[in-house]
């Protein structure tokens, strides 16, 4: 089992104090994890997130980092991966 701990999407704005908002973990089984662009796709999913904007390669192989757009709004989302 995968599990995608401290899930949390920051909005990415100029000006003002940026809304961050955290989630509640997410398992996903073990047989349905392709890469971690997958992951990052199963939690835009489950949370309703939006659509991918981009989707950081070079980030440590435990961390999910990305950019989701939804409503016009783009924001940051990050995660830790843990296996069990």
């Amino acid at each position: 089992m995968i599990i995608i701990q401290k899930i949390q999407t920051k909005e990415l704005k100029a000006i003002g104090p940026a809304e961050v908002k955290e989630w509640d973990d997410l398992a996903i089984p073990e047989n349905d994890f392709i890469d971690k662009k997958a992951l990052v796709a199963a939690v835009i999913e489950a949370y309703d997130l939006g659509e991918l904007e981009t989707f950081s390669h070079i980030a440590s192989p435990s961390v999910l980092k990305a950019t989701v757009e939804k409503d016009g709004q783009s924001y940051h989302l990050s995660g830790k991966i843990h296996q069990e």
